[in-house]
């Protein structure tokens, strides 16, 4: 009768083999999940990048079998010269040389090569304003290529510019 209190009393032992069917579960359960979201993450860039239009005009040419409706280009990048710039207005000041990239729908990108002279003069007049500590780091980089992309539509319109890529950038 003893016997029976304590078995009663302890706790039932959990099997091996359902303990080690535990242990593999965790690693599995993980990499269906990595995979899923590494999937997950894939198509949401693919629809960030092309958009609603550009998918349904993809999943159009993949149905048609007519895959050079894709191969069109759209857009047209468009290079400034290089120049070089002097920041900070004293004896001591740093020069920049910084070469510009604009990306410009096909249709509107006649009348901004034509009016590619005013860009340069307002990138060029709010440049030299610049101090180097504005320059520095990846905030210093994204701010210049904002206010360039702000300039650039301003000048040549919204609908002209779509983005602004800097080449190259050298501050001494």
């Amino acid at each position: 009768m003893e016997d029976s209190e304590e078995n009663l009393n302890e706790a039932p032992a959990i099997p091996k083999l359902r303990k080690n069917r535990m242990e593999s579960l965790g690693p599995a359960l993980f990499a269906v999940t990595a995979l899923l979201c590494s999937v997950g993450s894939f198509m949401a860039g693919g629809y960030l990048s092309l958009g609603r239009e550009g998918i349904a005009e993809l999943v159009e040419a993949t149905t048609n079998n007519n895959l050079d409706a894709t191969v069109k280009p759209t857009h047209e990048w468009i290079e400034l010269e290089k120049t070089i710039y002097q920041l900070d207005r004293r004896e001591d000041a740093k020069y920049v040389l910084a070469k510009f990239t604009i990306r410009a729908p096909i249709d509107k990108a006649e009348e901004v090569r034509r009016r590619l002279p005013e860009l340069e003069f307002a990138l060029q007049t709010y440049i030299r304003e610049l101090s180097s500590r504005e320059l520095q780091g990846a905030m210093g980089l994204y701010n210049l290529r904002n206010a360039c992309l702000f300039r650039a539509r301003r000048i040549l319109g919204r609908d002209a510019v779509d983005d602004i890529l800097i080449g190259e950038l050298l501050v001494e």
